[in-house]
This record gives C-alpha cells, structure tokens and sequence, in this order.
C-alpha cells in the first residue's frame, strides 16, 4: 500500500495524539494564596483527568517547606490517618509529604472522573507565598489505560507539581475594561 504525504502525515498526526490521551490524565493540581507573610492559606484543588471508568481520587498531599498545617479538610476524608507520607514502598519518590488527606470509606466523596475539588487547605509560614508545590495522588475504583503512574493499573499513584493561580484584583477588570472602551471609541473616530 502507497501512502502520499498528506496521508503519512495524518497517520502520524493520529499515532502522536492518541499515544499522547493516554499519556497525559495525570491529574492537575493548582491552587490560591490568600494572606501575608508568614501566613498563606493554601487552597488546592485537584481535577481528575480520568476517562470514565479509570478511577476516582482518594488519596492527596502536598509538601510544604514550612511543616504540616492543615486548615481545611473535605468531607469523608481524614487528614490524621497519615501524619506524614512519601512512595517509596509504591514505586514512587522518598519525598515525604506532610500535609496529607485520605478518603478510605466513602467513596462519594472521592474526586471522580472529570470533576474537581477545591476544600484542601493548608497554611504555609514561607516569607512569600509558594508558586509551585510537590504533590502526590493516588486513584482506585477502576483501570487506569494511561502510562504515566507509579503503583498498578487499579491503584495509579501520581506526583507532580501544583501551580499557584493567581486571580487579579477586580480593580484590574476596570482597568482592563476602560482600555477596550478607549480602543474601541479611537477605532470609530479614526
């Protein structure tokens, strides 16, 4: 069979994206600072990049520098069952995470396939406030068809870095607004 370009080129295009869907569910971690020096609270949350029956989160943490100091946990999970964690034993890293949440006995509370969950919070006592954080999360309740876990199939285990999100301050959106009006008015004039 002869192939043109065109026709290679899409195969490849094909190959690339679908080696990349199965590669790239890892879940995304982000989260906000609200506070000051010496005080951020920390709100994560976590999205679940699951395709349907591959799983829903129940276990979470983060590390940070200046110890462990939940604020907020969600409901159904349990931040004192781990005081400390790291994945060693799961074929993971040695980090050890120390603000560290569970949820071992109620599944609706997991984060499921394509939702998000934002009632993690811990406090950091860092100078400033951390733009990017070491996480770990592990799933359960399904089989897992991506490549980029630790761990097994039924129980994939992941670690990665959270992003600070910062939000602008709503005299921002003002400002913001008043220079599309200004371009807007100089366009109908000129």
């Amino acid at each position: 069979m002869v192939l043109d370009m065109k026709g290679t080129l899409s195969l490849l295009a094909f190959a690339l994206l679908a080696s990349t869907a199965l590669a790239q569910r890892a879940p995304t971690v982000t989260y906000t600072a609200t506070g000051s020096a010496g005080n951020w609270d920390l709100k994560f949350t976590l999205i679940n990049n699951f395709l349907p029956g591959e799983g829903d989160f129940y276990f979470f943490g983060v590390y940070l520098d200046s110890g462990r100091d939940i604020a907020a946990t969600p409901s159904g999970w349990d931040c004192n069952r781990f005081r400390q964690w790291d994945n060693t034993g799961y074929g993971g890293s040695s980090q050890p995470y120390n603000n560290v949440w569970i949820n071992l006995y109620s599944r609706p509370n997991d984060v499921h396939v394509s939702e998000s969950m934002s009632t993690w919070e811990a406090v950091s006592h860092s100078t400033t406030a951390p733009t990017e954080l070491k996480f770990f999360a592990f799933a359960a309740g399904g089989v897992y068809g991506g490549t980029d876990y630790f761990d097994n199939y039924w129980n994939p285990g992941f670690e990665g870095k959270g992003h600070l999100v910062t939000t602008p301050e709503p005299g921002a959106f003002a400002v913001l607004g008043l220079g599309v009006f200004g371009l807007i008015r100089r366009r109908k004039k000129g």
